[in-house]
Parts: structure tokens; sequence; C-alpha cells
């Protein structure tokens, strides 16, 4: 009892400084995007890469991918490190995230040997690139989403290289605040350091990592415990992306997660090449996806260290969307990883049918809003990040316009009084998306609408979002949620700032344009019409579902009166949707059914009548024992049966034989 209580005090004393590292660069940095949106974290790391500490309300798109980038250091750099060096890193190729992402690697010495880093990643607002805020929906290549810093030694045994950093800022909008956060993210290095340090004087330094590596170890032996727990087998999903943003075509990933004692293989062999836009991402994020998600649904309550991650191998073969190589831009690293998420969520649900949940908003949802500032020499940037619904699970509905749980304590939205006093916009709404929530026993949380009237003379509008066409999906039966949307109002109308859904770069804006921003849904978790009546009459109570779409999309009559719900009249509705449904016998199928990176469902000419859907509509397949419903583009076909070829019966976890609903998948709310 003795040790464990030491070994206790130890973790809950690395996670206190990681906690004051977290206080500082929020007290401390100068980008809104930090202070308010909190895009950073922070992270004690070892010698070696491992991942020592965290704190619980860090990001782990940043933190999981910073052990793939220390390593990258340390392979640079090798016994070259010192006292009093600095390292600076953001390149994806190399274990980055995006370019905004800037990680520091501040080594911690003892005795004259390196034992720790401690490591800061921050969102820089702009580094740079083709557009204000860097990422856009329009690029094609990395040199246009500003610059790529590889592993680099900043400041070399106590010496800054100002010539360097003096090249960074000039070459970054808003050079003051980049400045700042950079001083930010340096003073709370130095103050980490100093608390490392303290504690290997007060635990004894052998003794201090010699706890670590336990702690460690701990960590690994409970991972391997939990899948063990795991049937044996491997497991399928697939997923797409939109599009790159210059074309039509999707991306479409893939996955088949193996499963063999106390060991857990991802392989994402097959998925669609890189791309020329912006929908890419570098080599740690697959393991990052994978590890978030592992870690939330089979040991959700111990501390984070490396130990969690030792039973996990990733198989990512370099040259495709999800693991790109120069020059392909990778500002959409959030879309991809998202996309990642959500087919580890939908394999894993076919393991583990506890762990279902629907399927999240698509990422980032970045919206830029930049201009010549009216007040002041320079540009004003207000960078936004709208949240979305989560998907429900078997046991709850999703949440509104909230993060879901792989991304870590990012703010929903920046808040209106910090955009309005920094930039010459006005917030004019703010509101659930009434309707956008995914349909099922246990619905998916609304997404939001949001409202930005630009009272400057000229502005610039650049969006990177997915999900505008292919909206998140249902799982065990359920339904998807409501897709993206970000438009432009202009004196009274609708304008679609680029023809290529959620992907944007610089539409010019006009003094009283308004900027829209609609976020999906999440996806709904079992049969919406097993969702208890009186909790559809409560959503339409709060104005989450109109009376009219409570009864086309639940089958619950609303009394006229609005008091409460009509039983005769709602089990007659519930009677009529189940008879309406499209169902099909699933046969197995020889013949090939992709079409590029389209999967091509042949559907029968009656299935499509009554679907209401013609050649190439977006259409699902979905099963009570499903994990994501399987997506794919119809091809009518003269046959009477729902051939499926045995990739696609193995991505819907059916077989042969087993009755299979065809549904068409709308984009908005119904």
């Amino acid at each position: 009892m003795e040790e464990v209580g030491r070994l206790e005090l130890i973790r809950e004393s690395l996670v206190a400084v990681v906690n004051e590292m977290r206080a500082n660069v929020i007290r401390s940095s100068y980008s809104s995007i930090i202070y308010e949106g909190h895009d950073f974290s922070c992270a004690l790391v070892a010698p070696d890469g491992r991942l020592v500490a965290q704190g619980v309300d860090d990001n782990p798109i940043h933190n999981f991918s910073v052990p793939y980038s220390t390593a990258e250091v340390v392979r640079t750099f090798g016994d070259d490190i010192h006292e009093g060096d600095i390292f600076f890193h953001n390149d994806p190729y190399t274990g980055g995230t995006h370019l905004n992402d800037v990680l520091m690697l501040f080594p911690v010495f003892r005795k004259g040997r390196l034992a720790m880093f401690t490591a800061t990643r921050c969102h820089w607002g702009d580094v740079g690139g083709m557009t204000p805020g860097s990422l856009s929906g329009r690029v094609n290549e990395i040199y246009q989403e500003g610059l790529r810093i590889v592993p680099t030694r900043i400041c070399d045994r106590g010496r800054m290289n100002e010539a360097w950093l003096t090249l960074l800022f000039d070459n970054m909008r808003i050079r003051h605040e980049r400045r700042g956060d950079f001083n930010t993210m340096l003073g709370t290095s130095r103050k980490a350091a100093d608390h490392v340090a303290r504690l290997f004087g007060r635990f004894g330094g052998e003794a201090l990592i010699d706890a670590i590596d336990e702690l460690i170890v701990r960590a690994e032996r409970v991972m391997r415990d939990r899948i063990a727990g795991i049937p044996d087998g491997t497991y399928h999903a697939e997923g797409y992306l939109d599009s790159d943003g210059h074309g039509e075509a999707p991306l479409r990933g893939r996955l088949a997660l193996t499963v063999a004692g106390d060991r857990l293989v991802a392989d994402f062999t097959g998925s669609s090449p890189q791309t020329r836009g912006p929908t890419n991402v570098g080599p740690a994020m697959a393991f990052n996806a994978v590890a978030s998600i592992v870690k939330s649904c089979l040991d959700p309550d111990t501390p984070v260290n490396h130990g969690s991650f030792n039973p996990i191998e990733i198989v990512n073969p370099p040259g495709s969307f999800l693991n790109a190589t120069l020059p392909a831009p990778c500002g959409g690293m959030v879309e991809c990883r998202a996309l990642m998420c959500g087919l580890v969520v939908s394999a894993l649900g076919k393991a583990l049918p506890e762990t279902r949940v629907g399927d999240l908003k698509g990422g980032g949802n970045h919206v830029y809003v930049s201009g010549p500032h009216p007040d002041r020499e320079g540009i004003f940037l207000l960078y936004e990040y709208p949240a979305a619904g989560t998907g429900a699970t078997a046991r709850t509905d999703g949440s509104h316009g909230v993060r879901a749980f792989p991304e870590g304590d990012f703010n929903a939205v920046q808040s209106a009084e910090i955009v309005e006093a920094q930039c010459p916009l006005r917030i004019e709404s703010y509101s659930l998306r009434e309707g956008s929530c995914g349909d099922g026993e246990f619905r998916g949380g609304l997404g939001v609408r949001r409202d930005v009237r630009v009272l400057a003379r000229e502005a610039s509008l650049s969006v990177l979002a997915d999900k505008n066409i292919i909206p998140p999906f249902g799982v065990a039966g359920g339904v998807g949620g409501a897709a993206n949307r970000f438009t432009v109002v202009r004196d009274g109308g609708t304008i679609e700032p680029s023809p290529v859904p959620g992907k944007v770069g610089g539409f010019a804006l006009e003094a009283g344009d308004v900027v829209r921003m609609e976020t999906s849904g999440g996806g709904g978790c079992g049969d919406p019409l097993d969702r208890a009546p009186a909790r559809v009459r409560e959503d339409v109570a709060l104005g989450y579902l109109s009376p009219e779409q409570a009864c086309a999309r639940y089958g619950v009559v609303v009394a006229a009166d609005g008091g409460g719900v009509d039983t005769a009249a709602t089990d007659a509705e519930r009677r009529r949707l189940r008879a309406s449904r499209v169902l099909a016998e699933a046969v197995l199928s020889n013949e090939a059914d992709g079409d590029g990176p389209r999967r091509r469902i042949a559907l029968p000419a009656e299935l499509a009548r009554r679907l209401e859907v013609e050649d190439g509509a977006l259409v699902e397949l979905a099963t009570p024992e499903c994990g994501a419903a399987l997506r794919g583009w119809a091809a009518i076909a003269d046959r009477r049966d729902l051939a499926l070829s045995a990739e696609a019966l193995a991505a819907l976890g059916a077989r042969a034989g087993d009755t299979v609903e065809v549904r068409r998948v709308h984009l908005a709310p119904r």
C-alpha cells in the first residue's frame, strides 16, 4: 500500500505540473483561440518520446501525437541535445497535426543527462499562407498553408536564434500575437522545467524515473486486460469525407480492426490516395485517432500515459489521404482524424455493442472572417469553430452544440464579447438548429446556428469543414444527423460561397453580409420508432423538433392542445411507418461494387421507386446490430434482391440472408 500511495503521489504531482502549465497558457496568451477557445495542450514526455503525463482537460488531438513529434526531434538531433536547448516543430509529415499547431519542446536535464521534455502545443491563429488564418478549403499544396517547421533547434544552450524567430514572425499575420503566444509558451516551459527539477529533488532522481516507468507498465497492463476482453476477430468499417475541395469525388477511409489476445491492430490499407486539397493528414494522426477512441471506450477512468498505447499497432501505408506525403496540404487534419475516429467507433461497436455511439460533426468546422482593421494597422481575424451535436449511445441522448469526447476541452464557439471587442463584427444570433438531430431510440444532439454580421467595409471568408454533403451516421439502426452548412446572407438572399460545400477560400464579403454557420446534428442510436413517446413530446416542448417532425420521424402525434401524446394516433402512425420501411434480404454478390472511391449499391428498381431516389443518389443500409450505417451511391438495377459484396457485408456487420433496411440519406433537417 505504501508503494501504491507513493506512485499515486508521484503521478498526481506530474499531472499538477501539467495543470499549472495549462493555467499559465490560458492566463498569458495573446490569441483568443488559445485563452478563449483552449486550442492548446501541455504534456510531460520521456526522453524517448513516451507520454508521461497530461491534464484531464488536455486535447488528445494535440497530445496523442506529441510522442511522435518528440521521437522525431530525438531522431534528428540524437546526442546533440543540451541544457538550454529549445526545439520547435509543426510539420505534419514528421508527427505534427496541421501547420497552425506549433509545438515547443523544452529539455529538462538532471545531473547532465536528459531526463524529460516539457511539451506545449498551441494553435497559432495564423502561420502565413494564401489566406488569413492559413486554413482554407481551396489550397492544393502545403506551402499555401503557411510556414512548415521541421524539427528545429531555436535556442542553442541558452542562446536564442533571434534571426530565425524574426524570419518566422515576419512571415505571419498579426505579428504581435504570434510573438506574444511564443513568449507564453517559452515562459510556461521554463516554469514547468523548474517544477520538474523540484520533483526530482523531492522524490529522488532515480526513484522518480523508476516510478514513471512503473506507472507506464501498470497502464499497459490495464489496457491489455481490457483488449483481452474483446472477442478475437477482425472488424471492418468504412466511411467518407465529402471531397478534397477541388472536385465532387468523395474520399473513402477503410479500417480493419483486428483483436488478437491482448493486442489490437488497426489497418487503414485501401483508403483513398492523398489529394491536392487540404483533406489529408500526416502519419501521427492514425495512431492519435485509434488511441483516443480505444482509451475512451475501453479504459476511460485511469490516467493517461504511454502504457495505454503500447498494445496498439497501426498499419497505414504512405500515400493515402490518411498518411500523406509532401507536398499534400494537411490543413484538414481534424476532418481526417474525425473520420478515423468514426471508423474505430464503428468497428469497435461490432465487437462491443455497448460502445456504439452515433457519429459526430466531422471535424473542426474552421471558419475565418478577416479584413483590414478599421481602427489600427493590420487586419482583424475571427477564427470560429462552431461545435455541433454529439452522437447518441445505447443509453443516452446526444448533447447539443458541444465538443465530443475525442476532442478535448475546446470551447464551443468564441464568446460574443470577445468577437465584438476585437473585430468589426456583430453576433446577430446563436441558437440550436431545430430538427438537426439524428433520430433513434436515443437521438443525437442538435447542431447550432450562428449568424455573424460584417460591419467592416470589406472582408473575406474561408471555410474548411466536412460533412456538408455526407452527413454524420447513425448506429444500430439509428438515423444520421443533418449535414453542416456554411452560407452568406446578402440583401435577404442566400449565397453559396463556394461551388464545393464546406470548402471556401477567400470569398469576398461586403458590409452588411451575414455569415451563417449551421452545424450538423449527432447520429442517433437504435430504432426511432422505439423512442418513448413522452421523450419525443418533451423534445417538441423544448423546441428541438416541430410537431410535424415528431410525427414524420418518430410516429408520435402530439395532441392538438400541445399538452400530451395522442396514444391511439401514435400507435397507428407507428404501425404505418414500420410497414412503409424499405426492407430487403441481403444476398452475396461476387461482382465488384466500387466506382473509384464510391461504393455502388445495386438497388433494385422497385426499391428505388419506393425510396423516390434516382441513379447516383446517396443511400444507406442499416440493421439493428450494425455499427455505422453503410453508405453508398445507388446503381439502379433490373433485379429483385439486394446483392452485396463480401466487403460490403463485412463493413455493415451483416451476413447473407439478413434483412437490411434501405434508406435515403437526407442532408438537411427533415
